[in-house]
């Protein structure tokens, strides 16, 4: 399978990798290619068309779709893994034939959590929400930094249906397809450029009580269960980051001569790519040990999932600055391949969760205060 996705990833993406960064759009073409693939459904079972793929074997696949570009890795992240996680887990039987068979062919979704308000304190949602009249929930208010919502054919929207003060017992969470009622204003991010990040206004969009994903007011335990599965996708896009960065870095090493001889035969430098060798498969054990944590049910796979995601970001951001280092002036030029993995993986200290947030889950899970 990595091989399959490889090929596709060198011959379709990479060569548009520039493109989609500095258009900040990914070409429709492609896009219908990779959902032809099943890249946007990673995760939906068979029964419902789809590739039925575990989250290891994922993890796997936006490895490799991010080494060539980190923002059509993102969208296999959010469409593949993290909307079909709550449909396929909590949603009625109804929703899931409906939702995941369009996944399988070819549709792309959104999960649509942070407002301008609220980011870590999910909590704290209140600036979109969600009244019940008759048969109907009418959604209203705006989202902000979601991904893939300049594709997406639906989004799965967390909402407040309870008043503020009942904080994370009054978020729901509910299926809301993309029509006139939806307006999609793109944003300019530093990297994961192509991605379809976008500001999201609902303005008073009718939804079918029957799209409630889950009971009304729980919604919360949803987002944070689907979380869990979202920081080991999204550190495996970061993993294919760094995996692109190291071989920017090995290559030049071996190639370019100063005072006589290739740049790795320096010990200063042989020692930087060996460093980042360290990191890179660190990072790769801990994804995939995670993923594997999650595909058996392991008590700890919440534990694992921050583990990978603090770990896959420190170490990240490290190996690509010192790729960066190796390649010296071209490196900070917009030549390199490597300025934009500069960009790129920045976002995985901040996206499903900051490195602050996943050390406090690692402590309370220590303190048995955290439970799958």
């Amino acid at each position: 399978m990595r091989e399959s996705v490889r090929e596709f990833a060198e011959k379709k993406v990479a060569p548009k990798a520039r493109e989609i960064d500095a258009t900040n759009t990914v070409p429709e073409s492609l896009l219908r290619e990779g959902a032809e693939m099943g890249f946007f459904a990673l995760r939906v079972p068979e029964e419902y068309g789809g590739p039925g793929l575990s989250l290891l074997e994922s993890v796997v696949a936006i490895e490799e779709l991010s080494r060539a570009s980190s923002g059509y890795g993102l969208i296999a992240v959010v469409s593949g893994s993290m909307v079909v996680h709550p449909i396929l887990k909590f949603a009625s039987e109804e929703v899931k034939e409906k939702y995941l068979s369009r996944l399988a062919k070819g549709a792309i979704g959104a999960f649509a959590l942070t407002e301008p308000c609220c980011g870590t304190d999910v909590a704290s949602l209140h600036m979109t929400t969600a009244k019940r009249e008759g048969g109907e929930y009418v959604v209203s208010g705006q989202k902000i930094f979601i991904t893939n919502s300049a594709y997406a054919d639906f989004f799965i929207v967390a909402a407040r249906t309870g008043k503020l003060e009942e904080r994370h017992r009054g978020i729901s969470l509910l299926v809301v397809d993309k029509s006139d009622c939806v307006e999609v204003s793109k944003l300019e991010m530093m990297g994961y450029r192509g991605s379809g990040t976008s500001i999201v206004y609902f303005n008073d969009c009718r939804v079918p009580s029957e799209n409630l994903i889950g009971q009304e007011g729980g919604g919360f335990k949803l987002v944070m269960h689907t979380l869990n599965e979202g920081r080991i996708s999204t550190s495996a896009s970061g993993l294919g980051v760094m995996q692109a960065a190291f071989d920017a870095a090995l290559k030049h090493a071996g190639e370019r001569e100063s005072m006589g001889r290739p740049l790795i035969e320096h010990q200063m430098v042989s020692s930087m790519i060996a460093e980042m060798l360290v990191k890179l498969e660190t990072s790769r054990l801990l994804v995939y040990t995670a993923a594997h944590k999650l595909d058996t049910n392991s008590p700890d796979y919440i534990k694992y999932a921050s583990l990978a995601k603090l770990h896959t970001a420190t170490a990240g951001v490290d190996l690509v600055r010192m790729a960066m280092q190796v390649l010296g002036g071209i490196g900070y030029s917009r030549e390199s391949d490597v300025e934009r993995y500069y960009r790129d993986i920045k976002m995985i200290e901040i996206g499903d969760g900051t490195n602050e947030v996943q050390r406090m889950v690692l402590t309370k899970f220590l303190q048995g205060r955290i439970r799958p």
